[in-house]
Formats: structure tokens, C-alpha cells, sequence
């Protein structure tokens, strides 16, 4: 059984209609432990800009497909890498927008071949990280920057945020207690 997801969009994400409400980045060392602080970055990120939990713990999935990749294409994938290896280490970068309906999540690498998804079968052990970015993104593409390299980016979507029309006005005073008019009860004792 094989399944390929095509959805994927222009090569640059649109921006030109809609305003960046805020943007955030970070460089990582290429090497495995970047899969676990890009994620850490982007998770912290997205809680200060109050994005719900599970957004977060979607971008969060996009980020490990994506930075694992750009770190197998540029970087050392051995888990305790020699020194003399880290010489001429490689770096990806990790960039977050927010937009008002989505957040556009980037990552670049210094390798400027496209990403590629591989065809899904059942017994496939591994290569389902693009099939994922496509399946759980609105959607995704890659680019290269003039400066070289390229940046594979995914956009997710968000709740609308409330507006003034949603919000309920709270009373500027606090209601004051209208003072009892009506009979005295008497004492009664209880035995």
C-alpha cells in the first residue's frame, strides 16, 4: 500500500496581505541534539506568544521532521561524534513567524538539494518525516535563499484570535448591595 500526500505551495510563503504580529530564531550546531533544542526553542517561543497547546505540540512534531532532516543532509549524525569531527561543523537555523491565522515554521540548511519525499509503504522503517510536515501542515514547500543553501518551510493554522466584538465589557464599578427593606425575622431558638 502507498500513499503520497501533494500539497505542496509557491516556493516563497506569501506574505505581501498579511502582517507579521511577531518572529523569533535560532542557530543550532548540526549535530542529533539540535532535533531536541529546536524543539525546546520552538516550544518556548510559541508559549510566550500564547499559542494553544496543541498548536504547540504540532509545531513542535514539524520541527523534529524538519530539523532532522536539514541535520542528516549538513550534519553529523553520530550520536557521540569524535572531536576532530566537529572542525568544520555545519549549522541550521530555525525561524518562526506568526501571522494572524498561522505560524510559518523555516528551517535552513547548507545543503541546496531539494527535499525529497520518499513513497510510504507499510513495512517502511523510515523516510516518513516529509510525509508527515505534509499531512500535518496547511501546507509546505522549500526555497533557496540567495545566500545558498535552502529553506524548507510548513505554515499550520491557528484559532482566529478574539476581537473586541467577542470580548463581554466588564462593569467599571462593582454593584452595590441594596439594602433590605422588609420585615426583621425574629428569634427562634432551636432545640
Amino acid at each position: 500500500m502507498t500513499a503520497v500526500v501533494e500539497r505542496m505551495a509557491p516556493a516563497v510563503p506569501r506574505r505581501e496581505a498579511r502582517q507579521i504580529r511577531a518572529a523569533d530564531r535560532m542557530t543550532f550546531a548540526a549535530l542529533l541534539t539540535a532535533v531536541g533544542c529546536a524543539r525546546l526553542f520552538v516550544k518556548y517561543a510559541l508559549q510566550n506568544w500564547n499559542i494553544g497547546r496543541e498548536q504547540i505540540e504540532t509545531a513542535e512534531l514539524l520541527t523534529s521532521e524538519l530539523v532532522t532532516n536539514a541535520v542528516k543532509s549538513t550534519g553529523i549524525i553520530e550520536p557521540h561524534p569524535a572531536y576532530t569531527t566537529l572542525n568544520h561543523l555545519a549549522l541550521v537555523h530555525v525561524r518562526l513567524l506568526l501571522f494572524d491565522r498561522s505560524v510559518v515554521l523555516e528551517v535552513w540548511d547548507a545543503d541546496p538539494n531539494p527535499p525529497v519525499m520518499k513513497e510510504q509503504t507499510l513495512d517502511a522503517e523510515g523516510g516518513r518525516g516529509l510525509f508527515l510536515v505534509a499531512t500535518m501542515s496547511r501546507r509546505w514547500n522549500y526555497y533557496h535563499p540567495k545566500d545558498g543553501g535552502k529553506f524548507v518551510w510548513c505554515e499550520t493554522g491557528l484559532p482566529p484570535w478574539p476581537t473586541e466584538s467577542d470580548t463581554t465589557e466588564l462593569p467599571r464599578v462593582l454593584p452595590r448591595r441594596k439594602r433590605y427593606t422588609g420585615a426583621v425575622p425574629s428569634h427562634r431558638s432551636y432545640a
